[in-house]
């Protein structure tokens, strides 16, 4: 295992998904304004995504650099959905993630290190719809995301005077943001998506930023596959806790719509 797997104890593995930021996005469903019709998309999607920056937690700090095809190598279980509902030019889409993760590495020759950890992020959007067409829709959104981070990490160094330290705590916080997404179906089959979103403000996160863009194939009318790329930026820094981390990476998901 490489050294730096060890970072994960503190991650926010799965702030790779906020609402209105996952696949869920890659399916135009935009009814025709006279329309009193709710309709309805669920994802189920797997994010892989690189992880790069500082984490620490009740005094103890670590630098981050993880590839997104080793974070798998350390989860211990998840689950991953995402929705929207839409009605007219309004729209609510929120978003779900629980995550488990546990290991352990030698940062050196003459050290130990292990962790456990686990996380549930949950956020919720409301869009409304600036333009649509046939083809194309430009959504405002605004929202908020919760996270919740439990992490205990154990750090062995023998060479040293202080042999053993342990941290353990927990943090939950909410961040606002605001945000634009816009949607374009290229033929009956294939559509292209994208979505940025800005918020944090200083409430919990100093700063708070994400944007995704990607394609969808229509497999059936009511189902599809999308493929898209994400970037998401925390800055937080309260307490104990610091989580001031970019992670970075592609999602692979299916959608239905009802």
């Amino acid at each position: 295992m490489k050294p730096h797997i060890i970072a994960i104890a503190l991650l926010a593995t799965a702030p790779l998904c906020h609402a209105g930021d996952s696949v869920v996005e890659s399916t135009p469903i935009t009814p025709a304004p006279e329309s009193s019709e709710w309709q309805f998309l669920l994802a189920t999607y797997a994010p892989l995504m690189g992880i790069e920056g500082t984490v620490g937690v009740a005094g103890l700090t670590s630098e981050i650099d993880v590839p997104f095809d080793d974070i798998l190598e350390e989860l211990d279980g998840g689950f991953m959905t995402a929705f929207e509902a839409r009605r007219n030019r309004w729209s609510i889409t929120g978003d779900f993630i629980w995550l488990k993760l546990s290991g352990d590495a030698q940062p050196t020759p003459n050290s130990y290190a292990g962790f456990k950890q686990e996380q549930i992020m949950a956020s919720l959007a409301l869009g409304y719809e600036l333009y649509g067409s046939e083809s194309t829709t430009f959504d405002l959104l605004g929202g908020a995301a919760l996270t919740s981070l439990d992490a205990d990490l154990e750090l062995a160094t023998p060479l040293l005077p202080v042999t053993t330290r342990a941290a353990s705590g927990s943090d939950t916080w909410i961040d606002p943001f605001v945000g634009l997404r816009v949607r374009h179906r290229l033929s009956d089959r294939w559509a292209v998506f994208a979505t940025g979103i800005y918020g944090g403000f200083g409430v919990s996160s100093d700063e708070y930023w994400q944007a995704i863009a990607g394609i969808s194939y229509g497999l059936t009318e009511n189902a599809s596959i999308a493929l898209a790329y994400r970037i998401i930026s925390t800055d937080y820094n309260k307490g104990a806790f610091v989580y001031d981390v970019e992670t970075s990476g592609p999602n692979l998901g299916l959608v239905f719509k009802f």
